[in-house]
């Protein structure tokens, strides 16, 4: 097997491997190469990517991400299962969280592929949070949102309300498994590169108070629903699912059919009963694993 960095030009094929992948066990791929670019904007290639190589074919690919939890990332080529590949990812990249001195890593599969679940719980990994991709397919143009009395979404006005937008964002999705805080950080940098589009971030109102936020994307190859987030003292109110039946129709207008995103599926505020009530319907499951690395 030959291990090496991947660098810019890999990108179709890797692109491609992940594919091969989704496609065999979900039986659609959902990354695209722009999805895989923006991923590599939070990386450095020559130190947090692998291409793994069997019989002059991509055979794997691995990442790990640093930038919250340590997170290592991998793929196989079906054409190559049983051929050790994961194996061999997995040491990787442990390997390297050990050289960084990180104390523990995750790997997140999808729940079909019991292979690898075996691999992870061989090695010691755990199971630690289950996470579904939520999906819809519009045939036509989705309801209207109704809304609560006294309240409607509107666009951010990026320039004005781009830190409020942030801020209430962090603030609803504070107690989320895994959420990442975006307070102290450039999140602009992180946000304003390809494929940034403030017109798909909007923001409900009451007075001059932000009450909820939404933010929509088109990724994956679909419509994508970022995140909904409606604070506190606002809930139980029916903003939730309004909001989300406006993401509908925003995504909808752009020519997007097929609406998407992920939830944890122990999410406390029951998110998942939402959106079966808006009709989505799960389109896979993954499984986050986790691993102590003691120094």
């Amino acid at each position: 097997m030959n291990v090496r960095r991947p660098t810019e030009a890999d990108a179709p094929a890797v692109t491609e491997l992940i594919a091969a992948m989704d496609t065999h066990f979900v039986g659609a791929p959902e990354l695209t190469e722009e999805d895989l670019q923006d991923e590599w904007n939070d990386l450095e290639l020559d130190r947090d990517a692998w291409l793994f190589e069997l019989d002059g074919e991509l055979a794997g690919y691995a990442a790990l991400h640093t930038r919250a939890h340590v997170f290592g990332d991998g793929y196989v080529h079906p054409r190559h299962f049983g051929r050790g590949v994961g194996t061999c990812i997995v040491e990787v990249t442990e390997e390297e969280a050990r050289s960084r001195k990180l104390q523990a890593i995750r790997n997140a599969v999808l729940a079909a592929d019991e292979h690898a679940r075996a691999l992870l719980e061989s090695r010691g990994y755990r199971a630690l949070r289950h996470f579904y991709r939520m999906a819809i397919e519009l045939d036509g143009p989705p309801p209207s949102a109704e809304w609560p009395p006294g309240l409607r979404a509107e666009p951010v006005d990026y320039e004005h309300e781009a830190e409020a937008f942030h801020a209430t964002l962090d603030e609803t999705f504070a107690e989320e498994f895994g959420h990442e805080p975006e307070r102290g950080i450039d999140w602009r940098a992180r946000r304003e590169r390809s494929g940034f589009d403030p017109t798909l971030w909007f923001v409900v109102k009451d007075g001059d108070e932000v009450a909820a936020a939404l933010l929509c994307a088109e990724r994956f190859g679909s419509g994508w629903i970022a995140s909904i987030g409606v604070r506190k003292p606002w809930r139980r109110r029916g903003l939730g699912f309004a909001l989300l039946l406006y993401a509908f129709n925003q995504l909808y207008a752009r020519g997007q059919h097929r609406i998407a995103l992920g939830v944890d599926a122990e999410n406390p505020t029951g998110a998942t009963r939402l959106y079966e009530r808006a009709g989505m319907h799960q389109a896979f499951e993954a499984v986050v694993y986790e691993k102590p690395l003691p120094l």
